[in-house]
Formats: C-alpha cells, structure tokens, sequence
C-alpha cells in the first residue's frame, strides 16, 4: 500500500454511476477471511482487469451514488489495499464515504464529474491536492476546483485511517 499523503498523482479509473459495494467486491467472495485473498476480484463484473493492472495511487472516478448498497467495509478496504490512492465522484452513498476515510483513502466529491466526463476520461494521469481541492488534469493541462478535505479528515489520510489516529492521540496521552 503506498504511503497516504495529502497530494495524490496516478491513472483515473473511469466509473459510471450507481456503483454498488457489490459491485467493487461481490457478496460471493466475502467467505475469505483476508482483504488481500479477495482484492484480485475488485471490479470484476464491471472492470475485470481493475486488479491486475491498477498501479499504486491510482484514482477511481466515478459519477454519481458510488457505493451504494450494503455498508460492507470490505468494498473499502479493498482498494486500499490494492493501493488505491483517492476516489473522486459527483457523489457517494454516505456509509461507504465514511469507512473509505475510516481506512484512509480520502474519497472527494466533484459534482461537475457527472456533467462533462471529459473533465477526467479513463486512462488520464490527474493529480490531486487534498487540502487545496484541485484536482489537475495532465491530457488537458487544465485544473478544476474540487471539495476540499477538512483538516480533521487530511488528519485521517495522514495516519492511515481511524484506528491508526487513534493509536497516535492515545500514546500522547
């Protein structure tokens, strides 16, 4: 997994919308008992090859209601695992929002994805700044103003997730 920080650069996954957590990992594979034994299945109904060739701090972008569905954590702490370094979409199922910053992956709305998807189309190598709320676009060389993450949530990135944060403030005290 690559470190979290609050500036991300990778290829965009391009999604539609309506993702379900179904659909980032089917209810099939949740007999496992490891995140890293059923990652290889991430997006295979939709995007069979997603886990063979996502790279370290890729970005997924997705249009609207990405994560929608059960509240598994597991759809979550899948693309963590297989590095994934930001979500970006017009809008996220509430539940799903919370647990990816739960595990650390920043997860940021961009209403206007939804309305032109050639601000980001598959392939594109985007970077983003978390606490600016840019997101630049290297095929376009243009910069578009994205959500900005709170300072409590960068501090979630940051350490990998809640738990990590918590295991940090409880050893200050």
């Amino acid at each position: 997994m690559p470190e979290q920080r609050t500036t991300v650069e990778g290829k965009a996954w391009r999604f539609g919308s309506n993702i379900s957590t179904d659909d980032i990992i089917s209810a099939a594979h949740l007999t496992s008992l490891s995140i890293e034994e059923i990652a290889p299945f991430a997006f295979e109904n939709l995007r069979p090859e997603f886990a063979k060739n996502v790279q370290p701090n890729d970005i997924i972008v997705a249009e609207e209601n990405l994560g929608i569905g059960s509240s598994r954590e597991s759809a979550a702490a899948i693309l963590r695992s297989l590095g994934v370094g930001a979500i970006i979409a017009a809008s996220f199922a509430r539940i799903f929002f919370r647990n990816a910053y739960n595990l650390g992956v920043p997860a940021i709305e961009f209403p206007a994805i939804a309305k032109d998807p050639n601000l980001v189309r598959d392939g594109d190598r985007i970077r983003i700044d978390l606490k600016e709320g840019t997101l630049f676009n290297h095929r376009t060389d243009q910069s578009h103003q994205i959500t900005k993450v709170p300072p409590f949530l960068i501090q979630y990135i940051e350490a990998g997730g809640a738990i990590p944060l918590l295991k940090q403030k409880l050893k200050t005290i």
